[in-house]
């Protein structure tokens, strides 16, 4: 059976009150993410302390909530993925430059669960839109950089290639959520890591190499 969930919010926030409310509800959904609580509106209304109308005001259901916690999450994530692939004045390769990255992400993963838990887990209905448009925005990114002559890019298709390594970086992600313990140091997490090394060594020039 196909059918939709109504994501968008009711009410775009303007005001300084408005937006700390919408920010408060979407703080509230994250905690209660983050320590495994059962997520409804009601329990996002106590943990926020507001009354429950104040959700509906903005928000039409939990799943709507949800997609602009990911939205928020996900922004946070490639803002500083983004800093780094910016770097065009350094001298440093490529190599590094994606050791940064990762060093990054791993510090925004752990302190920020619910990221994880709302890309991979059960709380994912309706995100699709959403997750396709982050792995899209980091191809983008890595594209322009090549464009322009940055890292070394030879013998492949721009587009194609930052498309598949964005795509290895979230496999990156899933294997750092979905394991338990100690993820940093995981088998899993360090072998993701190398295929997305691996690939990246085919099309991209260490700078002792470049001309």
């Amino acid at each position: 059976m196909t059918y939709s969930v109504k994501l968008t919010p009711r009410v775009a926030p303007v005001q300084a009150r408005a937006r700390q409310r919408v920010a408060d509800i979407l703080d509230a959904a994250q905690a209660l993410l983050e320590t495994d609580a059962k997520v409804t509106t009601s329990t996002i209304a106590a943990q926020a302390q507001i009354p429950v109308g104040s959700i509906y005001r903005y928000f039409p259901n939990v799943h709507s909530v949800y997609r602009n916690l990911f939205e928020k999450l996900s922004v946070g994530l490639r803002e500083q993925i983004a800093i780094v692939i910016s770097k065009t004045d350094s001298e440093e390769s490529w190599d590094v430059l994606l050791q940064e990255i990762l060093n990054n992400s791993i510090v925004f993963f752990q302190h920020n669960p619910a990221y994880g838990k709302l890309l991979f887990g059960n709380a994912t209905q309706g995100l699709d839109t959403v997750k396709r448009e982050t792995v899209s925005l980091l191809s983008t990114q890595l594209a322009e950089r090549w464009r322009a002559g940055h890292d070394g890019f030879h013998d492949g298709d721009v587009d194609d290639v930052s498309r598949m390594a964005s795509r290895l970086f979230t496999f990156v992600e899933q294997c750092y959520f979905e394991q338990d313990g100690d993820r940093q140091d995981h088998v899993s997490v360090v072998e993701a890591v190398k295929a997305l090394q691996a690939y990246l060594s085919i099309y991209l020039t260490p700078a002792s190499q470049g001309s």
